[in-house]
């Protein structure tokens, strides 16, 4: 069988599994009362849990059942193929193993004709992997399918997200988009506006929030146009795109639970990243 070892531990999230659940569990009441509900999909950061623990806890704790999860994430590390899929294998982490639901992924890449199953672009990255221990948290036997995107291609969007929907259509499935939004700063090559701190928050806050409107509107060619119209650093376009994409027949609606920055905890306006906790349903 093959084993998907942990590469984020000790860097994005805590080593130790003690340490990781009690870093959990202080988010978790951090954001108090949460209404559980029936989701279809969500977004979700991949940050370090320091920076983004709260619109993940905001996701997490609104989920109300434990489905099959398809997790997709963009490919930050750029190898392997260009959009990936495993079908088979455990992915361990601090808490334990997930095991990867490999009817499910199977009938995924059947159905697409952009999809490969490549280990080699799951190895290093960890936008999937920061995702699972709260639902290992959450859930006992999580049950997923991972899949890393590394085009800018809208139409691979859309036939990914179509061979989702044919997939899981009849299931209890639940897709993910792992995904940042704005990256502001020279040390990501983003820098649109000076000035101080204010200048660049209210940016960076005006083009996230236009990004999750399109998105919470189930509308992923205009959220497509925004990330372009405004160059935005949101790495996992794809993957919410792809998201939006396979739910679009079946959502009603998207909320947006949480919205933060990483300058509530750094403080540092020449390095900021924006975060946003979404669900679908």
């Amino acid at each position: 069988m093959i084993i998907r070892n942990p590469v984020a531990a000790g860097g994005f999230y805590p080593r130790s599994s003690s340490e990781l659940r009690v870093t959990i569990e202080k988010f978790m009441r951090r954001v108090g009362e949460v209404e559980k509900r029936m989701i279809l999909g969500a977004v979700a950061p991949h940050a370090g849990y320091i920076y983004c623990g709260e619109p993940q806890a905001y996701v997490y704790k609104s989920i109300l059942e434990n489905p099959t999860f398809v997790i997709l994430g963009p490919n930050h590390a750029g190898l392997g193929a260009s959009a990936s899929i495993m079908t088979e294998g455990m992915w361990r982490t601090p808490m334990g193993s997930c095991r990867i639901d490999s009817e499910v992924a199977r009938n995924i890449l059947e159905n697409s004709e952009h999809l490969e199953e490549d280990l080699s672009a799951h190895t290093q990255e960890h936008s999937i992997e920061v995702q699972l221990p709260w639902l290992q948290y959450r859930f006992r036997d999580v049950k997923f399918v991972p899949i890393v995107l590394g085009t800018s291609d809208p139409k691979v969007f859309q036939d990914v997200g179509n061979a989702i929907k044919k997939s899981i259509e009849g299931t209890k499935t639940i897709v993910i988009a792992s995904s940042d939004f704005t990256h502001y700063g020279d040390v990501y090559g983003y820098a649109p506006v000076s000035g101080g701190p204010s200048n660049v928050l209210n940016y960076i806050e005006k083009v996230d929030m236009e990004a999750a409107k399109a998105i919470t509107d189930l509308a992923p060619e205009r959220f497509l146009e925004v990330v372009e119209r405004y160059s935005a650093t949101i790495c996992g376009r794809g993957a919410i795109a792809t998201m939006l994409y396979a739910l679009k027949d079946n959502a009603l609606k998207g909320t947006l639970l949480k919205y933060s920055t990483s300058y509530e905890v750094s403080r540092d306006s020449n390095a900021v990243v924006g975060y946003c906790g979404i669900i679908i349903e």
